[in-house]
């Protein structure tokens, strides 16, 4: 795979989860315990809790994944992160790859509520996606960006400035 081939995805799903779910104290050692061996806690305080994964090769690139479970609003997300994904690969096997953590996540959480969680897919973006720059316009200079220009060095004209 070339650079120029490389894309960066983004997944968003969401599951119903009961308020009452808990991680207790020992919420790392319950997490390996669970089936998150290579997730790590972060506190979030009474409102719930969050976990990230490491980076993680997958099929066709590398993947990483936040859950955040809001107690308050008896809601789980779990946010997936391709980087350097072939552009050209069809969008079915990108979530054939993120569908391990999806289901590390949703094993998790129903042995913490005691209930199946089932995870659904609420939103999904390309960031990067080569496979349309080739017949896209130039991207559009960010707001308040300074317009640099170029030098150019002509023997006949000396050195001139071009915008």
């Amino acid at each position: 795979m070339d650079v120029l081939d490389a894309g960066v995805y983004l997944y968003k799903f969401v599951a119903p989860v009961p308020k009452s779910i808990k991680v207790v104290l020992w919420g790392p050692l319950q997490a390996k315990e669970l089936g998150l061996g290579d997730w790590s806690y972060q506190d979030g305080g009474e409102t719930g809790f969050i976990y990230h994964s490491e980076a993680r090769a997958v099929k066709l690139g590398s993947a990483a994944a936040s859950l955040i479970v809001v107690r308050r609003l008896g809601r789980a997300y779990l946010t997936l992160y391709l980087a350097g994904y072939p552009s050209d690969a069809a969008r079915e096997q990108r979530l054939i790859d993120v569908r391990g953590f999806v289901t590390e996540a949703e094993l998790f959480l129903t042995r913490l509520a005691g209930e199946t969680v089932k995870f659904e897919l609420a939103d999904e973006k390309a960031v990067v996606d080569h496979s349309q720059a080739a017949n896209d316009e130039p991207p559009a200079k960010a707001p308040g960006a300074r317009n640099v220009g170029r030098l150019i060095r002509s023997p006949s004209r000396g050195v001139s400035f071009e915008v």
